[in-house]
């Protein structure tokens, strides 16, 4: 009787190995508001961030902490590369806005992988460690890096993630969405 009431109290379903998840449509196109903190050993940033993501072109603009703006970060693949604006107006280009984003955030993030984590629409190869009650990834492991859904913005089997952590070795990123606009 125990080993059933145990199995009833609404906690993640853990597996030693991956879990299978029923496939979600990616999405194309979304907008969202949060903060975005990172870390990599002593280091750590904490900004703002307003990301609209369409297919094939990124625009992330990062603010500090009374809302003004540190820089934009656009990246293209058609035109293949990114551009960065600083609040000064200096600019710079490189071939990914990965290489960008380390400039401003002083540490290298997963950007690449980025749109698929942070909508809970994983690739084919990622690993789902873990689910939650309501058979949403709980957990996730993908080219190194463990992501965690630390809550979601709704209920629903189809809600969006609302807090997310993204780790491998000593650099961490922590994502919290305010608003979602998909």
């Amino acid at each position: 009787m125990l080993l059933s009431l145990v199995g009833c109290t609404g906690q993640a379903v853990r597996s030693p190995e991956s879990v299978r998840l029923a496939p979600r449509a990616e999405m194309a196109r979304f907008q969202l508001e949060g903060r975005l903190q990172v870390r990599d050993g002593e280091r750590t940033a904490a900004v703002g961030v307003d990301w609209q993501h369409d297919s094939g072109h990124d625009d992330w603009l990062f603010t500090g902490p009374l809302g003004q703006g540190l820089a934009r970060i656009e990246a293209d693949a058609d035109a293949g590369g990114a551009r960065m604006t600083l609040a000064d107006g200096r600019r710079s280009e490189a071939t990914s806005a990965a290489e960008l984003a380390e400039h401003v955030l002083g540490v290298s993030a997963p950007f690449k992988q980025l749109p698929a984590w942070i909508t809970a629409r994983l690739r084919d190869g990622a690993e789902v460690r873990e689910l939650d009650p309501a058979g949403r990834p709980r957990r996730v492991v993908d080219q190194g890096w463990t992501i965690e859904y630390i809550e979601y913005a709704g209920d629903g089997p189809d809600a969006l993630p609302r807090k997310i952590d993204v780790h491998r070795g000593e650099t961490r990123l922590r994502v919290i969405v305010d608003a979602w606009n998909p």
